[in-house]
């Protein structure tokens, strides 16, 4: 049967004598009144080292629960290529779909770009801190992806190290395998209503590589998805 994850806090790797203590009120609360555990039922889980620890509760009360480490072995399920993903603000819902969905793909990065045509102009960090974790907990990754505070596209531009793509309906068709080398690959999403073109002149002067993904137009949020799992899968 399928162990549940779950990521906490602190550093597993240095618990004492293997026993893990969790005091965090929503993890407690999640523990006894959702899935209902108890003593001697066991979980997975991760602190965002890249370790995954399969452990079992000793105790478990509303005002705590003590687990003790069986097993610490390496997590491998995250995809061997980075994508830092520069999703262009729009509307909530439809941004944190991507943000689920994306770290379910293992996206590495989100960025978030006020773009000239963005709706919207900012993000309530802290539920997508929250979707981030779920997500994650959910598909079992053993590193969080990172989120960054909302920016210019301007500013976007020294936030990477890699090849960098963006996508326009009359540029060459892209094709994975001319990146499947790159160890890390820097992707541009636009708003609902597209890159300006003052916006894509600034990505040509920044050797952005221009490229079409599908003949027919997508919305932000799918053109993301459809895109990371071309990539990561």
């Amino acid at each position: 049967m399928r162990l549940h994850n779950f990521f906490v806090e602190q550093k597993l790797k240095d618990a004492k004598g293997g026993e893990v203590l969790v005091a965090d009120p929503e993890k407690i609360h999640q523990w006894l009144r959702v899935f209902r555990f108890g003593p001697g039922d066991q979980v997975v889980l991760l602190d965002d080292s890249g370790f995954e620890f399969t452990c079992q509760f000793t105790a478990l009360t509303p005002g705590g629960a003590s687990l003790v480490i069986l097993e610490a072995k390496e997590n491998t399920k995250t995809p061997s290529q980075e994508v830092f993903l520069f999703q262009s603000i729009i509307k909530s819902d439809k941004f944190e779909w991507v943000l689920q969905k994306g770290t379910e793909l293992g996206v590495s990065r989100f960025m978030p770009i006020i773009a000239d045509r963005s709706e919207k102009k900012s993000l309530n960090f802290a539920r997508a801190k929250k979707i981030l974790i779920e997500a994650s907990e959910q598909c079992g990754r053993g590193h969080l992806p990172n989120f960054y505070e909302a920016m210019k596209l301007e500013e976007a531009f020294g936030q990477y190290d890699a090849k960098a793509v963006v996508f326009h309906p009359d540029a060459p068709r892209f094709d994975k395998r001319d990146f499947i080398s790159e160890k890390r690959l820097a992707v541009f999403i636009g708003p609902e209503g597209g890159w300006s073109d003052r916006e894509m002149e600034l990505f040509k002067i920044k050797n952005v590589h221009v490229y079409s993904f599908s003949s027919l137009v997508l919305r932000s949020e799918t053109a993301a998805i459809a895109i990371s799992s071309l990539i990561l899968l």
